[in-house]
């Protein structure tokens, strides 16, 4: 039998977009993998995201394949982005195929 131990922490709470550079930054993470969909992506809520991380100096890859009720082969390109582009975590932004996905 094998085990997959992969723990989360969510931030949430008004305002909180602008702790999350400071937050990265401080855990010593460098790149991320930021998990979204096509209308995150072209909406006006992804530059709120990349503002503080920008501040921070955090590199980002995003990844915006994500389908409703993500597949496997949506993950696996996923892992394969977070790879090819030496991505050390993950963020996921939006509803709940995002966070599935990622």
């Amino acid at each position: 039998m094998a085990t997959c131990y992969v723990p989360s922490v969510n931030l949430i709470g008004k305002g909180v977009v602008n702790e999350v550079g400071p937050y990265i930054k401080e855990l010593g993470y460098k790149k991320a993998l930021l998990v979204t969909d096509k209308f995150i992506e072209g909406s006006d809520i992804l530059p709120k995201v990349l503002k503080p991380l920008d501040a921070e100096g955090i590199e980002y890859v995003i990844f915006s394949d994500v389908e409703p009720n993500p597949t496997c082969k949506n993950v696996t390109d996923g892992v394969a982005s977070l790879k090819e582009h030496g991505c050390d975590f993950i963020i996921s932004l939006g509803g709940g195929s995002p966070q599935d996905a990622a």
